[in-house]
């Protein structure tokens, strides 16, 4: 959907941009997506386990403070071309999928709230931004047991490092590819004003989730849902 720069709004970041660039049948179907995912997790999500774990509850609590305040410092030049430090590899390897999607929601709803973004754009920045970067870790992770080698830092390395490299680079190209189709922006815009800045971005939060998975996964294991001590720290794997 192309518009004039005179009649175009300005949103602070990507997240506000979706509700300017996508209709209403879009917005309506993403919040039906959305709510799906929602209900599966609340429904599905180990709440016994997870309020009898003290150390994964008060870490839950130290995490949500700081990615909140994560999520409202925009990166880029443009408006609509901004994006921020998601945090959605370190969360689903703490937490499991479930908790972490419901985690996630409710930082961008804050976020949302104290933007004065419209609430139609949740389901598809809750799509983009949630559900695609924890499916997408799920599957590296889920890669990583069949494939790599059961050592520590082999499962840092893969699953902190690389893993949040790429699942950052996943979400920056998917929001180019959108902005592309339906945005007022062209090829070459993206391109040299948003993907220029992605390979930092997303080592920011390579680095972000390898440190603090790292030093979650020696001093507070217990407190990781994706990680077993005594099969990683193992010199070899547990019979």
């Amino acid at each position: 959907m192309q518009t004039g720069a005179g009649h175009f709004p300005a949103p602070s970041d990507i997240v506000d941009f979706y509700a300017q660039i996508f209709s209403g049948d879009w917005l309506w179907l993403g919040n039906l997506a959305f709510a799906y995912v929602l209900i599966r997790a609340v429904w599905t999500a180990p709440w016994l386990a997870f309020w009898r774990n003290n150390e994964q509850f008060s870490v839950l609590i130290g995490l949500s403070l700081w990615l909140t305040v994560l999520w409202m410092l925009p990166v880029g030049l443009r408006e609509g071309l901004k994006l921020h430090p998601l945090g959605a590899t370190l969360c689903v390897l703490m937490f499991d999928w479930q908790i972490a999607t419901l985690l996630l929601t409710v930082m961008l709803l804050i976020v949302s709230l104290k933007n004065g973004s419209d609430l139609m754009m949740l389901g598809i920045s809750g799509l983009v931004m949630i559900v695609l970067p924890v499916t997408a870790t799920i599957l590296f992770f889920r890669l990583f047991q069949r494939y790599g080698i059961k050592s520590y830092f082999s499962y840092i390395w893969w699953n902190g490092y690389v893993c949040g490299f790429l699942i950052m680079a996943l979400v920056g190209l998917t929001n180019a590819v959108l902005l592309v189709m339906f945005g007022p922006y062209s090829w070459f815009t993206i391109k040299n004003e948003y993907l220029a800045f992605l390979p930092v971005l997303s080592s920011s939060e390579s680095v972000l989730t390898g440190v603090f998975i790292s030093g979650f996964a020696v001093f507070l294991p217990n407190a990781v849902a994706y990680f077993d001590q005594d099969y990683y720290f193992a010199k070899r794997p547990p019979d």
